[in-house]
């Protein structure tokens, strides 16, 4: 089930960790429903191919999968929204059962987000007929890491005719300008861990500060099983990692993701 909360509801508090494990078994698998991915009929032969693709010193492996991909009719949307951040969870928990090192966790999602730069560049929410579309506003707070996880929610907005603008470990003076000149209809944060939130609070405060308070912003990722008031702490508008609800809370209306096949 997704997390949510607004404001005037408390989150339950969890354990504080962060690192490679949260950003592999949570950011990256709350950025996209587990109940979609369950009602997607992911196949276990496809998603272990995937992970030993992603996981072995075979430089040619991920080209030698494409095929199978593609015969088993998987849409490059799919693959995106549900066999990547899969694959990404796998990582972590093998992590975290010592059947994976750091440096084979660090090349798996490495090799993961290639996947995702390459099925993303035919995604823009011009290329889809959105020109006059929504604009929302993603951010990774600076000290950050799980660059993938972004990636995912991009990738899936712009599917969704929302034309994204990306931005990693922002400056907060240059955010405020590039704010300040331009019109976007929402910002989404994503955040791991408590330790991170006063960084985040910063950022949230340019935006409002930039816009006279008229940009909402909503915040998802991990950090949702781990403060007990995301809102109270950085002055979002809405905590949730159901994307369709944070744009919703955001008051961006969208239309039906387009189904993308692999090339």
């Amino acid at each position: 089930m997704y997390h949510e909360t607004h404001r005037g509801s408390a989150q339950e508090a969890a354990s504080p960790v962060c690192g490679v494990t949260k950003f592999a078994v949570q950011v990256v698998a709350k950025l996209v429903a587990r109940d979609g991915a369950d009602e997607a009929g992911l196949r276990e032969i496809l998603l272990q191919r995937l992970f030993d693709a992603v996981t072995t010193a075979n430089l040619n492996a991920l080209d030698d999968i494409k095929p199978e991909f593609k015969r088993a009719r998987i849409s490059a949307s799919a693959m995106a929204d549900h066999y990547i951040p899969e694959v990404a969870r796998r990582l972590g928990t093998a992590w975290e059962d010592d059947r994976l090192s750091f440096a084979g966790v660090t090349m798996g999602v490495a090799r993961l987000q290639a996947i995702l730069r390459e099925l993303g560049a035919a995604w823009s929410a011009d290329a889809l007929g959105q020109t006059d579309g929504p604009t929302v506003l993603v951010l990774l707070p600076q000290g950050e890491q799980h660059t993938l996880g972004t990636m995912v929610l991009a990738g899936r907005l712009r599917r969704m005719g929302v034309s994204v603008s990306l931005q990693i470990a922002p400056d907060l003076s240059q955010l405020s300008n590039f704010v300040a000149d331009r019109s976007f209809d929402g910002a989404m944060i994503s955040v791991t861990c408590k330790s991170r939130l006063e960084t985040c609070r910063k950022l949230i405060k340019s935006l409002k500060d930039a816009t006279k308070g008229r940009l909402m912003v909503a915040i998802g990722g991990a950090i949702l099983d781990d403060a007990e008031d995301v809102l109270r702490l950085t002055g979002a508008d809405v905590v949730t990692n159901d994307i369709s609800h944070a744009l919703g809370a955001l008051g961006i209306s969208v239309g039906r993701s387009p189904v993308l096949e692999l090339s």
